[in-house]
């Protein structure tokens, strides 16, 4: 029987089979994973399936599957799925590789990705066993006042409050008057209204919020506008109403808070860091190959 004709074998035939005890305590396991008993069921060294000598257990289903949410019963599909696409897939990748097999594109190919990502696990273990990634708030804040082209704002920049009432609510005036001056107090009250009528509340008063983020917090949108400090906003439909209390602003075209942009400053700091090592790295690495006879130029 040649290679493309051989079955894969699957124990106990279909993996769903509602009567097969460790298919449920399997499936039991996704569904209580903290549960010792249950745990104990399953043998996760235990082969679920097999096709020409390559092996599933249960530790792998139970690795690369996520269950949250299912019912057993659609757990228990699921896990025949993913068993009958690993077998599945493995069986076209024996037949592509007969296929294919002494194409020196695909085999360069496939040379440069393995090459590639030794290389990259590889700078990956010496960044973080060599070089140190600790950037000082001295350091972020140099670079803000150094490069300030960099940080001019494409759009507003708010903190704030956001509220979503329904006009026909019986507390809609004692919602705006609280809105109107959303002191710690009010912002309790307004709070607590939210939480009893399930409506919607965002407060993000204590950071930096781009308005096309605020955008997507409110279900109506706010058409932009030039704000100002300490004012309310609203958009109203015939159903609700967006109330928008903006405490602190910046305009387009002016430059980032650095309390908004330092958090980019550092990640830019640290991949600068990391690119000279690594260049530097590979500099030394090409002097010595080349001192010791290891890289040959011709």
């Amino acid at each position: 029987m040649s290679k493309s004709n051989v079955p894969y074998r699957v124990r106990t035939g279909r993996l769903g089979i509602l009567g097969n005890v460790r298919v449920w305590a399997l499936v039991l396991v996704f569904v209580f994973p903290s549960c010792d008993f249950v745990s104990s069921l399953v043998n996760r060294d235990k082969v679920v399936a097999e096709v020409l000598g390559k092996r599933l257990t249960e530790a792998d289903l139970y690795r690369n599957l996520d269950l949250t949410g299912l019912s057993p019963s659609d757990s228990a599909d699921a896990i025949d799925l993913y068993v009958k696409d690993w077998a599945s897939s493995n069986l076209m990748y024996e037949l592509a590789r007969d296929e294919f097999s002494g194409n020196k594109e695909i085999d360069s190919l496939v040379e440069s990705y393995r090459q590639s990502l030794y290389v990259y696990e590889y700078e990956l273990r010496l960044i973080k066993e060599h070089l140190s990634t600790q950037i000082t708030d001295d350091q972020v804040f140099s670079y803000y006042k150094e490069n300030t082209s960099l940080f001019y704002l494409q759009e507003p920049l708010l903190k704030g409050v956001v509220m979503t009432v329904l006009n026909k609510s019986p507390d809609y005036e004692v919602i705006k008057l609280l809105m109107e001056s959303p002191s710690d107090g009010n912002m309790d009250m307004i709070e607590s209204y939210s939480v009893k009528n399930a409506a919607k509340f965002d407060y993000f008063n204590n950071t930096w919020t781009l308005f096309s983020e605020v955008q997507k917090r409110c279900p109506l949108p706010f058409h932009e506008v030039d704000f100002k400090n300490k004012t309310l906003y609203k958009e109203t439909d015939s159903v609700r109403t967006v109330f928008l209390y903006v405490t602190e602003c910046v305009s387009a075209g002016d430059m980032q808070p650095f309390d908004f942009a330092k958090s980019r400053i550092r990640s830019i700091l640290t991949e600068q860091r990391k690119t000279g090592y690594l260049r530097s790295y590979r500099n030394e690495l090409y002097e010595r190959g080349v001192s010791n006879g290891s890289v040959k130029r011709y």
